[in-house]
């Protein structure tokens, strides 16, 4: 049942390969919003239509929010639509009753043809990345003029707002399961297209910053077009919280592993076959471990930072040469039936899924059914290591990363150490689509949920066993180190 976990493992990934403005490339044909409107009874029948059909289709929608709060919501949001309506003015309506579920895999489509009118009319996008550290919004990036704007420089207030109460508004239209996750998005996606969709063009502003010496300073600064932050761009100067590339060395004595993304480094197209040839992946894993086995090292790190994740068909093999015992993905994966998931099965023709497919078409609307999950030896060849094992995690371990971290963790596989991943891996994904009957909106949920192999549900990341956090504005690596001083220290 590989293949099963392969379609689970893939819609979990997908949230993460977002561009940084967030849309996602022949996902959606957004209409075009301007000058054309939607009467207020479209605009209500969608909305009607939209929490219709997350109710039916989501496998709980009720999970993190309950009944009674989404029907306040959806009251509130249809007594707000009083006269015709713009794609962007519904986006932005629709977005925070979507998200109000609290899911990572549950969101409603960028408003793409929007925001591609706002930059061929000259838009300006506010200047900034940023990062979080200790409590801490800090500036990533600085693509503005103004050279008094340094990155590593807190922000307190922008126009004069509490940069938190601006937060708690953009939170508002994030996805996730926590503030932890919403945070974790915001960086990784860019605060540009986010701030736009929620705030509009940045013309200018003051921004209020205190500087590493404590200094504060109060300071204007222009928006920039899109032509110029990717010229900028091109020029560097942010720190990367992703890394790609697959690494193998020796620190000392000590085995450094890095296997990056768990997907076909020759292609990006995850919609593709290819994306899961793990051909390229398993010949490197297995030069890895037959040099391991060579130099008889008795340390193992495995870096999983920065890493979008992808699927278990590469992950778990590079597990079993360090696994003492047989292991699991998950303890329990559910799946519920629903019109638009029967609608998209119905043409799916694997074999290897036949039996679920069988299950979901079958049964009524509704129903929810568990899938038997495949069981991965351990090896037991002259290259199974047999030594310690030190993985490496931080917020940005994303997708099959933060399940895999989980099996170190669950199945005493090895020792953690680094943040705790902003990724759940007892969570619901599965993703589906549908579209709404007017505006043709995409909407994106979650068909299905997975327990972690502990068989604790809570919608935690995993957390280290030795939680240390690494500063983006210093050279040094402060969670690698931790880690080598472990190894030292016996």
């Amino acid at each position: 049942m590989k293949s099963v976990l392969r379609k689970f493992s893939t819609a979990l990934v997908l949230i993460f390969l977002l561009t940084s403005s967030m849309t996602i490339s022949g996902a959606e044909k957004a209409p075009s919003y301007e000058p054309i409107t939607y009467s207020a009874e479209a605009v209500q029948e969608d909305l009607a239509s939209l929490y219709e059909t997350l109710q039916a289709s989501t496998y709980d929608l009720f999970l993190n929010t309950s009944k009674t709060d989404y029907d306040k919501a959806f009251e509130r949001a249809m007594a707000s639509i009083t006269g015709p309506m713009t794609y962007l003015e519904i986006s932005r309506l629709f977005r925070p009753f979507v998200v109000r579920a609290g899911f990572v895999h549950c969101w409603s489509g960028f408003p793409s043809e929007a925001y591609q009118q706002f930059h061929e009319n000259g838009g300006r996008l506010i200047p900034f990345d940023i990062s979080f550290w200790e409590g801490k919004v800090l500036l990533s990036a600085n693509w503005s003029d103004n050279g008094k704007i340094e990155a590593g420089d807190e922000i307190l207030a922008i126009n004069g707002t509490d940069i938190h109460q601006l937060l708690e508004k953009l939170y508002t239209y994030q996805q996730g399961e926590s503030e932890y996750v919403k945070r974790t998005l915001l960086e990784t996606r860019g605060l540009k297209g986010n701030w736009w969709f929620v705030f509009g063009d940045f013309s200018s502003g003051t921004v209020h910053l205190k500087k590493p010496d404590g200094q504060q300073i109060d300071t204007n600064v222009k928006g920039i077009t899109l032509e110029q932050y990717k010229e900028r761009k091109k020029a560097g100067g942010s720190p990367s919280f992703m890394k790609s590339g697959r690494t193998f060395e020796f620190i000392g004595d000590v085995a450094y592993l890095r296997p990056g993304e768990f997907l076909n480094a020759e292609t990006q197209d995850i919609s593709t076959q290819e994306a899961f040839d793990n051909t390229e992946f398993l010949e490197f894993i297995d030069s890895a471990f037959t040099e391991i086995a060579r130099k008889k090292a008795e340390h193992l790190i495995l870096d999983l930072r920065g890493n979008f994740g992808g699927d278990n068909s590469f992950s778990d093999p590079m597990i079993a040469y360090f696994a003492d015992k047989p292991f699991r993905i998950a303890s329990k994966f559910s799946v519920r039936t629903s019109q638009v998931t029967k609608s998209f099965w119905k043409d799916v023709d694997i074999p290897e899924l036949a039996e679920m497919k069988q299950q979901i078409m079958t049964l009524e609307d509704g129903s929810r059914f568990e899938v038997e999950l495949a069981v991965t030896q351990p090896r037991t060849d002259d290259i199974a290591f047999k030594g310690e094992v030190i993985t490496l995690v931080d917020r940005f371990s994303f997708s099959n990363t933060s399940a895999v971290a989980a099996i170190v963790q669950d199945y005493e596989f090895g020792v953690l150490v680094g943040e705790e991943t902003s990724d759940t891996p007892s969570s619901c994904g599965a993703l589906h689509t549908f579209n709404l009957p007017n505006t043709e909106m995409l909407i994106f949920f979650p068909k299905a949920c997975m327990t972690r192999p502990s068989g604790d549900p809570s919608l935690r990341g995993v957390i280290p066993d030795h939680v240390i956090s690494d500063n983006p504005f210093t050279q040094e690596d402060e969670i690698l180190d931790a880690a080598l001083q472990l190894i030292q220290n016996g």
